[in-house]
């Protein structure tokens, strides 16, 4: 029997890997978009328009390829689950372990004593 949390990594799996796909076949598309808009309209305002175009290419495939190391942590994080799932915020540090266990505001008291 599979359990829920690897039913959801792989899931999470399948998804970046669906994403990075779509991206790449839009980024794919914008492409020849731009090859065709650069044949057609070969003055200054086209030219702009083709750069357009291919920054709009380059940023899918920049979020293809974040989208497939997600994939990849994914991965990463189904072969390796010994660490329990985080349960609340953590204080920033290079261990990042809690700096008390001890959670929720704690108002002082007038009749509480202060060590040290």
């Amino acid at each position: 029997m599979t359990s829920p949390v690897r039913t959801e990594l792989q899931r999470a799996r399948d998804w970046s890997g669906a994403l990075a796909g779509a991206l790449d076949a839009a980024a794919r598309e914008v492409a020849l978009l731009a090859r065709q808009l650069a044949a057609g309209w070969p003055d200054d305002q086209g030219r702009e328009w083709v750069e357009r175009l291919l920054t709009l290419r380059n940023t899918l495939e920049r979020d293809a390829d974040a989208a497939v190391r997600l994939g990849l942590q994914v991965e990463r994080a189904a072969d390796d689950p010994t660490d329990p799932p985080p349960s609340g915020p953590r204080l920033g540090g290079t261990g990042a372990r809690r700096a008390d266990d001890e959670r929720g505001v704690r108002i002082p008291r007038l009749d509480e004593r202060v060590d040290g």
